[in-house]
C-alpha cells in the first residue's frame, strides 16, 4: 500500500552524491530551496554540495521539475565537474564567522 497516496503528499526526492554516492531522501520544499538557490543553473538547478564528502555534489536520481523536465542521475553526473582544492576547503570551513568562536576565561586555577 502507497502511504503518500493516501494523504496526497509529494514523495520525498532521492538524492545522490557524485562523489561517494552517498543517499538521502529530499523532501520537496527541500528541493524546492534548492531550486531557488540554483536558480541561474543550466544543468541542474535541484544541486547542492554533499556535506559528507565535499567534493560532489548532491543531484537527484530521478526528479521531474514542475514545467516537466526530467532530470536523471545517469544524465546529470557527467555535466557535472569535479571541485578544485580551494573550493573544497572553501566549503568545508564556510561558515568562519569570528563571533561563533567562543574562549573561556577561567579566573584562577582549575
Amino acid at each position: 500500500m502507497d502511504f503518500f497516496r493516501l494523504f496526497k503528499r509529494k514523495k520525498p526526492v532521492l538524492l545522490r552524491c557524485t562523489e561517494c554516492y552517498y543517499e538521502y531522501d529530499a523532501s520537496p520544499r527541500e528541493v524546492r530551496l534548492l531550486e531557488k538557490q540554483n536558480s541561474d543553473d543550466l544543468i541542474c538547478p535541484a544541486k547542492g554540495p554533499c556535506h559528507i564528502c565535499h567534493i560532489g555534489f548532491m543531484i537527484p536520481v530521478k526528479y521531474i521539475h514542475k514545467n516537466g523536465k526530467q532530470y536523471l542521475f545517469h544524465e546529470i553526473k557527467p555535466k557535472v565537474g569535479k571541485l578544485d582544492p580551494n573550493t573544497v576547503m572553501e566549503r568545508i570551513f564556510e561558515e568562519n564567522n569570528e563571533e561563533i568562536v567562543i574562549f573561556f576565561d577561567f579566573p584562577g586555577k582549575l
